[in-house]
């Protein structure tokens, strides 16, 4: 099901090694109409690029922001799993995606290689999800500390998927966006072939503090005992359950056993809420502010927080979580809508109602049906200031933005333009320097891979024109990130 505005796919087979193509400025999510004068400096100064080999390797999160749960002992709900892709190309004229022959690899940071020192969820896997997982192993079986990324043929890229990773270091100090190395080799001989960094963010700050009480263990960050006691007492009086004394008695539960979550293929039971769908269908009954603090009070997007969901280009240029998810009570209504056959969405849709605005919602189903780049971006320009795209959903997996492949050739949309929510530039505001390395040392400045000009970080000739989509030679000016809180 797709909007005017989008183009037909013109999917080109996938071979071993693929066809590149121009990198400029993919889904052109760079800039706005109108561009506000200056630059922040320290986010956009111009930075010497390392010397280009022969391969380059392009690595992103599939989310911009991956939220754990640092205590177990009461429920299991945001279990640890970050998501690494990646695409390896060999420069040239043309240039291609590479798909055999190599290895990829992956290697946490020194101090980020023991989530089990600062996260219970390997105390109570055996309760929660009925089964042992090996300490410092996600739930696929990929190491916290290093690993091997599997083709993925359909997207000509490389995966590591559910790598566990904690929002605090192994000596338990926050940090939330640790780098991690990629390495290609060549699969016969071990040479290798190229290195990058990437960041994988994660957080623990989570808001139910605010009105469940408890202390957190860090200002703002984990969940607290008292209030993980508070939430269970709280649903088992709203629905009828008996949460709380279960985990006493030393059985937490598993939220998604009840509550489907699409992100990580739960099913969840057919006549219960979807965990997003419950969450967010209860909380804007009683958050309903319109602003973008009302999903701080949960989210890690808060301006006194240590971490930002969105903290992108987008942000950059002045826009926040309501301009493509809508008010709090919008964006619950629209999962509320998907699942109207449930009497429990009907209940809390019709409490919405007063807040939506004169805003009829759009169904969507959590996790998969997502904002269109192109409602805003349509043809790929640069978009308006006015643009929205609440109501406008991909309705199909492959084409949300961090599945989704360019018009032509195999290059996906992230592996230029980067993580949701973290597509470049990304706010240093919080001090982690280097989450702009790739585009920084493949190009010199923090931008969209190819930008401006820069085709030679792939290509060893000159080239000019369209070859991934629509109007990729539009010049890309960096915002100035002027609505970053003060550090």
């Amino acid at each position: 099901m797709e909007r005017n505005t989008r183009e037909k796919k013109k999917l080109i087979t996938p071979l071993a090694m693929s066809l590149s193509a121009v990198l400029l400025l993919g889904l052109l999510l760079t800039g706005c109409a109108t561009q506000p004068s200056g630059s922040n400096t320290k986010q956009q100064g111009q930075v010497a690029p390392t010397e280009l080999g022969d391969y380059i390797i392009l690595s992103w999160q599939t989310i911009g922001m991956k939220c754990t749960s640092d205590n177990d002992a009461w429920f299991s709900w945001h279990t640890p799993g970050n998501d690494m892709w990646a695409q390896v190309i060999k420069r040239g004229d043309p240039p291609v995606v590479v798909t055999e022959g190599i290895k990829l690899t992956y290697e946490a940071p020194e101090d980020h290689r023991d989530p089990s020192k600062t996260l219970n969820f390997w105390d109570y896997a055996p309760i929660t999800l009925g089964k042992e997982i090996p300490v410092n192993t996600g739930r696929s079986g990929n190491a916290a500390d290093k690993g091997e990324l599997t083709l993925n043929e359909a997207k000509s890229a490389w995966t590591a998927l559910g790598i566990p990773i904690s929002p605090f270091n192994d000596h338990g100090e926050v940090y939330a966006y640790p780098m991690f190395t990629v390495t290609a080799s060549d699969e016969v001989t071990g040479k290798v072939l190229a290195t990058t960094k990437v960041s994988m963010p994660v957080s623990a700050e989570i808001g139910c503090y605010l009105c469940h009480g408890g202390i957190t263990k860090q200002p703002g960050i984990g969940l607290a005992d008292e209030t993980a006691k508070n939430i269970l007492a709280a649903h088992d009086k709203n629905t009828g359950t008996n949460l709380l004394a279960e985990a006493e008695a030393g059985r937490p539960q598993y939220c998604l056993d009840c509550h489907a979550a699409a992100n990580v293929g739960a099913p969840g039971k057919p006549d219960v809420l979807s965990m997003s769908a419950a969450l967010h269908g209860k909380h804007a009954q009683y958050i309903q502010g319109g602003t973008v603090d009302s999903c701080g009070v949960c989210h890690p997007s808060s301006n006194k927080g240590e971490v930002y969901c969105q903290r992108d280009v987008h942000r950059g240029f002045g826009m926040d979580c309501m301009d493509c998810h809508g008010t709090l009570p919008q964006h619950a209504a629209s999962v509320l809508t998907n699942e109207l056959h449930k009497p429990a969405a009907q209940a809390s849709l019709e409490r919405l109602k007063p807040f939506l605005n004169d805003v009829d919602p759009v169904g969507r189903g959590h996790w998969i049906n997502q904002p269109d780049c192109l409602s805003c971006h349509e043809d790929h320009k640069k978009a308006s200031f006015e643009a929205s795209s609440y109501n406008e959903w991909i309705f199909e997996r492959d084409e949300l933005y961090r599945f989704e492949k360019a018009d032509n050739g195999d290059m996906m949309c992230a592996s230029c333009h980067g993580s949701p929510h973290a597509i470049y530039p990304v706010s240093t505001v919080f001090g982690y320097d280097q989450i702009n390395y790739q585009p920084e040392s493949l190009q010199g400045f923090a931008g969209p891979i190819g930008a401006n000009g820069n085709c030679s970080v792939c290509h060893t000739a000159p080239v000019t024109g369209d070859w991934h989509h629509k109007n990729q030679e539009q010049p890309f000016i960096a915002p100035s990130f002027a609505n970053d809180p003060k550090r």
